[in-house]
């Protein structure tokens, strides 16, 4: 695993050095695999929406050339050699005449082009599906969330279906406790808040026995030994006290939180990252890296980055995902190998679901005060 980790990281910087896709040919950026001749294929997006097309086979808000709706046919040229995620297509308003959009998106049938109103119609009917296939767990179960990088967290739903109403989105490695099932979703309780609700199960894993949560200290992180490597220091904000949730080998994960539901949480991971393996701290990244770290974030909806730097001169990568439901703030570092992610959400019982700049701001502050401490 750590070879493949390596592999890809220096297939990211490699990408990264790259010239534009004005620069290169085809032949260069391209490889056989799947298309080893041009292929007919059909817009095939997750929720009915348009596909992005892009100048560069990398998510950026100054290459963005086009989009085509959904089930629009589209004729694929290749794969990207160092990205096997994008593919070229045949695109008369890109340079050279191509344009690149990712696989994932693009399906060999031709789907039906259905109007939002039917899509909508459609999942109203698979939650009744769902909620027909509803049935207790004879022995309840602990799950863990499985969210997948590109967005960080999974929704927590008030049924079992797209439909139903998001109740939080919740980090990877969250547990909570599975009390029943439908043919694709569980029915879980969370421990932390109480809160009942539907998770997919395409986004948990079962755990062979559940993890007794233990509290650290309530006022001061220094106490958080992260694997004998480091300690992290830092103090929590006035009315804060900190969970960890999971402490499974190489990762750490906790929720900063206050009985103040007007406060937003705070979500905490620590992992070891082969990708970062060779790195002392985050500005020793190069600039073709973060660039490549920076577009594992754009992908949503509309993310504006921006750098920080803590007391202690440590570079700091602050998301702000704006224009949707799911508001966020995700603010990442690295120290010796380990990635430091922190996600900050408004409170879910709060009656205001949007982060205000002065909570933004909070956290930016609750990090610059951040320091690692190495263990002796």
């Amino acid at each position: 695993m750590k070879k493949l980790l390596s592999l890809a990281m220096a297939a990211l910087l490699l990408f990264a050095c790259l010239p534009l896709a004005s620069a290169a040919t085809i032949e260069e950026l391209t490889g056989a695999g799947e298309f080893d001749k041009p292929k007919t294929m059909y817009v095939h997006t997750d929720d009915g929406g348009r596909l992005n097309v892009r100048s560069e086979p990398r998510v950026s808000k100054k290459n963005l050339l086009g989009r085509l709706d959904y089930a629009a046919k589209v004729t694929v040229l290749g794969t990207v050699v160092v990205n096997g995620d994008w593919v070229v297509i045949s695109y008369k308003k890109g340079p050279n005449g191509v344009g690149y959009v990712q696989r994932r998106y693009l399906s060999s049938k031709r789907p039906t082009d259905k109007s939002k109103a039917q899509r909508e119609k459609e999942n109203r009917e698979e939650l009744n599906r769902q909620v027909a296939s509803a049935r207790p767990l004879a022995n309840p179960v602990m799950l863990a969330v499985r969210a997948p990088r590109v967005s960080g967290w999974v929704n927590f739903r008030v049924g079992p279906g797209v439909a139903a109403g998001r109740i939080v989105s919740l980090p990877d490695g969250y547990q909570l406790q599975a009390i029943g099932e439908t043919n694709n979703w569980y029915q879980a309780m969370d421990p932390q808040t109480g809160n009942t609700g539907y998770i997919s199960k395409n986004y948990v894993d079962v755990l062979p026995e559940p993890v007794t949560p233990v509290v650290a200290g309530k006022e001061q992180m220094g106490t958080l030994n992260v694997n004998g490597e480091f300690a992290l220091q830092c103090k929590l904000p006035e009315g804060y006290k900190m969970q960890i949730i999971n402490m499974l080998n190489q990762k750490i994960s906790a929720f900063i939180t206050s009985t103040d539901l007007n406060k937003p949480i705070l979500q905490l991971s620590i992992a070891f990252n082969e990708l970062y393996s060779e790195v002392e701290r985050m500005n020793d990244l190069t600039p073709e890296a973060l660039q490549a770290l920076e577009a594992t974030f754009t992908e949503m909806n509309d993310v504006n980055i921006t750098y920080g730097e803590t007391a202690y001169g440590t570079k700091l990568l602050i998301a702000r995902e704006v224009g949707n439901d799911t508001d966020f703030v995700d603010i990442l570092s690295v120290y010796k190998g380990y990635q430091i992610e922190f996600v900050m959400t408004p409170n879910p019982q709060s009656a205001n679901t949007e982060l205000t700049d002065q909570q933004v701001q909070m956290c930016v502050d609750f990090l610059s005060e951040l320091d690692f401490v190495e263990n002796k």
